[in-house]
């Protein structure tokens, strides 16, 4: 029975196989003890799976230096120090999952590292089609329509986005690309503050006004305080998640 499922759907079977492995891994990794997964005929048994998928799905995990394999200390989890981070799937793992402060954190300083400069180099290179659409995502985000969190968070996305392709630099373009599903997650979280959305739109508006002026410096500032809203809405998140009296973890 189990030979015909895995034939009938072989690659969806190993995509749910490798993020089980995944997630086993994530869950312990606050724990000071390394994760030994069973004895290979032990793993596939608990998973209902043939030893070939369970294979394949742990050299994906190998791969991603999420995990090894060793001939006599069998398969153990790698600290996180040791994964490949930018990862897509391992980004998008991370969100599925609750995200921990040290992640929010992280994000949130990766697009400090990437979108003020984007915008900077999107104020001297961004063609006038550019700017229209940028101006565009702003005016849905801005239309006195009411939107879900759902929603906001696209247009968002959408402006960002649009934001970092006016700069025409191909390898920001994929570094913001690459984070943009746990981006969403972040996103998401500090939707629920009404407080921060209006924040967020008047210094969305202050970086389109800086690209229109064609001004770099100012628009690197502007990009920078549209980021700096954000960190700060993750602390109020990360806050709220912690039991009264006890430090956030990783501050």
């Amino acid at each position: 029975m189990i030979e015909t499922v895995e034939a009938a759907g072989s690659e969806r079977l190993h995509t749910r196989i490798v993020r089980a492995l995944a997630r086993q891994v994530l869950l312990s990794d606050q724990d000071p003890k390394r994760l030994s997964f069973p004895k290979e005929n032990e793993l596939s048994r608990q998973l209902g799976v043939s030893r070939t998928i369970l294979r394949e799905s742990m050299k994906v995990l190998v791969d991603k230096g999420m995990v090894e394999m060793k001939p006599r200390a069998g398969t153990r989890a790698r600290p996180r120090s040791q994964w490949r981070l930018l990862d897509p799937d391992i980004l998008a793992w991370q969100a599925e999952f609750q995200p921990s402060p040290e992640l929010l954190r992280s994000l949130c300083e990766v697009r400090l590292a990437i979108e003020p400069t984007a915008a900077s180099f999107a104020a001297v290179r961004a063609t006038d089609e550019e700017l229209q659409a940028i101006a565009q995502c702003l005016e849905d985000r801005a239309s006195g329509r009411r939107r879900t969190a759902q929603q906001i968070v696209d247009l968002d996305l959408e402006f960002h986005a649009a934001v970092v392709d006016a700069s025409h630099n191909p390898l920001l373009v994929q570094l913001s690309a690459s984070i943009s599903k746990p981006i969403r997650m972040v996103f998401a979280c500090t939707a629920r503050f009404a407080s921060t959305l209006e924040l967020g739109l008047d210094a969305h508006r202050s970086l389109l006004e800086t690209l229109r002026r064609r001004d770099p410096l100012a628009a690197r500032r502007a990009a920078e305080e549209v980021v700096g809203i954000s960190m700060l809405a993750v602390e109020s998140v990360i806050q709220s998640q912690q039991p009264k009296g006890r430090p956030p973890r990783g501050s």
